[in-house]
């Protein structure tokens, strides 16, 4: 079988998952959404951050906390968002490292009291990430809301910060939800690439991976845009595979054609 880096001279494939936080490119999806996160970082409080599937929510974080100063800010990560009312409690509860405890309320209380001495006694603020938080139903998120009720609801001494797929927008809409809605402190919905972004991030992923001359033409970048959605996952998918086709077919360059070859195999 041929081998798709040697064909194409490449050191390792362009769309690894893997990637350094640090070579992403620098699209304005990210770029807003890092000027987002940087304003709660100063403030605390709640960012509520959605997209589609595959935009580039999880990478932008790694980026954030990549960057955090560790002597200001202790941060805890889950992507756990389908548990109960009281099991997302005990889930944090167990994050933080903390006792266990039998009873809902001593739980709540001990949390509390963690994420406000971290912040008051240690100088460290909590981030608290929850991934994949389209998930989670009104109960829990009920929960998490009262966890952020400090000092007479007249505080905000951690960093909340609820990641998920474009349906979180959708359950926030609920008239159940509007307690929660009056408590966040900023939100992002992270759009698609546009065609130019599209071109940049397969050009740059290419020259990273150690392409040394253009594999894909233009008509043909603007074939993986139109079939991507501008959705950076989708982007990678996509060029790979016809990165593939291109090499069985005994091509050294994408064309539009081989590209759309890939979406005629999709369905």
């Amino acid at each position: 079988m041929k081998d798709l880096l040697a064909w194409f001279g490449l050191k390792r494939f362009p769309f690894d998952k893997n990637i350094k936080p640090s070579d992403a490119l620098d699209t304005e999806p990210l770029k807003e959404c890092l000027a987002r996160l940087e304003y709660i970082k100063r403030r605390g409080g709640i960012l509520l951050l959605t997209g589609d599937p595959g935009v580039g929510k999880t990478l932008v974080l790694r980026r954030y906390v990549q960057n955090l100063n560790e002597n200001l800010f202790k941060t805890y990560y889950t992507p756990l968002s389908t548990l109960s009312r009281s099991d997302i409690l005990y889930h944090l509860n167990r994050m933080l490292g903390l006792p266990h405890r039998l009873s809902k309320s001593a739980v709540y209380s001990q949390i509390q009291k963690t994420l406000l001495e971290s912040r008051e006694q240690l100088g460290k603020t909590v981030l608290l990430i929850i991934d994949e938080a389209h998930l989670l139903q009104t109960g829990p998120l009920e929960e998490l809301r009262l966890l952020t009720n400090f000092k007479m609801d007249s505080y905000d001494p951690f960093i909340l910060v609820l990641s998920g797929q474009s349906d979180l927008r959708r359950v926030m809409e609920f008239a159940v939800m509007e307690p929660f809605n009056q408590r966040i402190a900023i939100r992002y919905h992270m759009p698609g690439l546009s065609p130019d972004q599209s071109k940049l991030y397969v050009t740059h992923h290419l020259k990273l991976a150690g392409a040394k001359e253009p594999i894909l033409d233009e008509k043909a970048l603007e074939a993986v845009h139109e079939i991507s959605f501008g959705i950076p996952r989708k982007i990678g998918a996509v060029t790979e595979q016809a990165l593939t086709y291109a090499m069985f077919d005994q091509k050294r360059t994408v064309s539009p054609e081989i590209v759309l070859k890939v979406k005629s195999l999709q369905g």
